[in-house]
């Protein structure tokens, strides 16, 4: 970015030529930065739609949205790559908000469930998972809406920030499993249940609709 310090008194000076170098500077300063922008492009790309789940508050997670099928994985009967995918570039410090621009999905191919297993149970774990991972993808949007004017020196910070979201998501992750033995315990995963739904109550302004 070129930055071009412009005398206040000879900007307003009279004398035509002097004036119109001024301009001509000011105009050249303006089209940098706006070209610095342009030039930062969208990072956080995701996989193609097709290998995507995207987390939904009406439709819940099904057999089919597992794009491996195991049969008697007693040790490890289910599991789902949840990623928080997000596209932002140098114009979005204009945005009143990112919810369009970050995306809560479930990746397919990396994905698998043991249908020779209870099921049901499998999937209200799975389900749980995924919820609880939108409440820090709402996370991230309500901080990216809080410090967007920051994008305008570069998009580094966003990059941390998705990984303290992420780091933070995988922590509470741990948690629940811990606490309800990954979902094998019908009473304290009800707990957990409620208590999310109360968190994604709360940032329902950051909802992706």
């Amino acid at each position: 970015m070129v930055f071009v310090q412009i005398n206040r008194m000879n900007f307003y000076q009279p004398y035509q030529p002097c004036l119109a170098l001024a301009q001509k500077l000011f105009a050249y300063s303006l089209t940098s930065l706006f070209l610095l922008l342009a030039c930062n492009s969208s990072i956080g790309q995701s996989p193609p739609d097709s290998n995507l789940v995207h987390w939904s508050a009406t439709r819940k997670l099904t057999v089919d949205d597992f794009g491996i099928k195991i049969q008697n994985g007693d040790a490890s009967p289910c599991f789902a790559q949840y990623s928080v995918g997000y596209q932002v570039g140098g114009f979005d410090f204009l945005r009143k908000n990112f919810n369009q621009k970050v995306s809560n999905y479930m990746i397919k191919s990396a994905s698998w469930i043991d249908t020779t297993g209870d099921v049901s149970t499998l999937l209200r774990y799975q389900q749980t998972l995924f919820d609880l991972c939108e409440i820090y993808t709402r996370r991230f949007r309500k901080a990216l809406r809080e410090n967007r004017k920051k994008i305008l020196t570069g998009t580094d910070f966003i990059e941390a920030l998705n990984e303290q979201i992420m780091t933070d998501f995988a922590n509470r992750r741990l948690l629940f499993e811990q606490e309800t033995n990954s979902g094998l315990l019908p009473d304290r995963h009800r707990l957990w249940e409620i208590q999310i739904r109360k968190e994604l109550d709360e940032l329902e302004e950051f909802a992706r609709k």
